[in-house]
């Protein structure tokens, strides 16, 4: 870093932790006064969101909060995601914030990312809609194709299995840091033909960058995050050319061949779609993970089911997406005046879809507290949105959690906690920090 850029951090630390202590003393007085916005932004939504959603069902299928629109129906949060009259919110979020108060700007806005390419903004599928968004779903999806992805699994599982071996060898481990964070950084990394050597550099990266994605993000977290975007940008800008000088069997190479033949991708949004895949396809995986596996070792019944028949693992995995979503919140915006599912949307007003809620709304999904991974209608989940912005990774992230509870049910006989698992301080993305496991008596093979 140059000078400039050291002083202009030395500045944001300090003007930093101003906001975060002004913040947390503003919503503080919110929820005193029993401000919708207060309960909505809440710390204690990062250990349990799913009262709160009780509450926003409670209000009608869409309520009125003086941050937007709230919903945590199921038939308004697929109807929403559906419609092709919405646009995704992250395409207009800077918009959306120029249109409140500055006070509001400085508590709940991002630093000035000038140049870096922001893996929901308007250079990603995340961040696009119309005709922009079906040009580049077009590219990514011809390359990212179910054989592709089936393509994988050999290798993923030999990794998978390399890693729980590894686990075994020790009295405790950390599922998180052993399995859930290592395997689906190894498959990004696997996608775009990064060298293993990079690997905990990428990890580091994705952790960062998805932290950011929470409204609350301290503000040391943010930079964090603004440095890791722009060691990404930097990497793929030496990778992507060396990709093009020497092809690989990798997806990277495959979009850049896309490029080279049809025209249709510039060289920035390869990138930007190298970093999106990063972002959308490593915290997301790791959560589903960690999550699923936080509830089965807290429902050793379910854990039964699996291990009597893994076949089963399939439907379970449905069910972990269901039972605790790794992404809580998605963002829409309609383009004009409709009325969802009973629900009025007036045109211009961002609608926050509680997908967390909306996958344990008890009108589609019968006693949905409950953890159930023979659940018949588990797959109803939206927990990988639905209409034009269905995630595309979604077959990957389904066949690497397969993969990972496969290796572990393998290996071990008898699993359980062995200490208190601990939550990431994020809401968005939902998942764990650490969950400390015991195994013993590994499986005969």
């Amino acid at each position: 870093m140059s000078v400039t850029e050291v002083a202009a951090d030395v500045v944001q630390a300090t003007t930093g932790v101003v906001r975060d202590a002004v913040r947390t003393g503003v919503l503080a007085g919110l929820r005193a006064r029993g401000h919708s916005t207060g309960r909505l932004l809440d710390p204690y939504m990062v250990v349990d969101p799913y009262p709160t959603y009780d509450w926003i069902r409670a209000q009608g299928p869409a309520f009125q909060a003086e941050m937007g629109i709230v919903t945590a129906s199921h038939d308004v949060c697929g109807a929403v995601l559906r419609s092709p009259s919405v646009i995704t919110a992250t395409s207009v979020r800077d918009t959306h914030m120029d249109g409140t108060s500055p006070l509001m700007r400085w508590l709940f806005g991002n630093p000035d990312r000038s140049g870096l390419i922001d893996p929901l903004g308007p250079d990603t599928m995340v961040g696009t809609d119309g005709a922009d968004h079906a040009r580049l779903r077009s590219v990514v999806s011809a390359v990212f194709t179910p054989n592709a992805v089936a393509s994988l699994r050999p290798r993923l599982e030999a990794i998978a299995a390399k890693l729980v071996d590894q686990a075994s060898r020790q009295s405790t481990f950390d599922l998180m840091t052993s399995l859930a964070g290592p395997l689906p950084v190894r498959a990004i990394c696997e996608v775009l033909g990064v060298p293993t050597r990079d690997v905990d550099r990428f990890a580091r990266w994705g952790s960062d960058i998805a932290a950011d994605l929470d409204s609350l993000v301290p503000a040391h977290r943010q930079r964090a995050a603004t440095r890791s975007l722009r060691d990404l940008k930097a990497y793929f800008e030496e990778l992507v050319p060396a990709r093009h000088r020497t092809p690989g069997d990798d997806i990277l190479s495959r979009l850049i061949t896309a490029e080279a033949q049809e025209g249709r991708l510039s060289e920035r949004e390869i990138v930007a779609t190298a970093i999106l895949l990063l972002f959308a396809g490593f915290e997301t995986t790791v959560n589903l993970i960690g999550n699923g596996a936080a509830a089965l070792l807290r429902h050793p019944e379910q854990l039964r089911l699996l291990q009597e028949d893994p076949t089963r693992i399939p439907r379970a995995v449905e069910e972990m997406l269901r039972y605790d979503a790794p992404v809580q919140l998605v963002g829409r915006i309609p383009t004009t005046d409709l009325c969802l599912a009973s629900a009025d949307l007036p045109e211009g007003v961002m609608i926050s879809l509680m997908i967390g809620g909306a996958n344990r709304d008890p009108a589609v999904f019968e006693d949905p507290g409950r953890f159930d991974v023979l659940r018949p209608n588990a797959a109803k989940h939206l927990s990988f949105a639905a209409g034009p912005h269905h995630c595309l990774g979604a077959s990957l992230a389904r066949m690497e959690a397969q993969i990972a509870f496969t290796a572990l049910l393998e290996r071990f006989e008898h699993l359980e906690l062995a200490g208190t698992p601990r939550r990431r301080k994020t809401f968005i993305l939902r998942g764990y920090r650490s969950i400390p496991v015991r195994g013993s008596a590994p499986a005969r093979r």
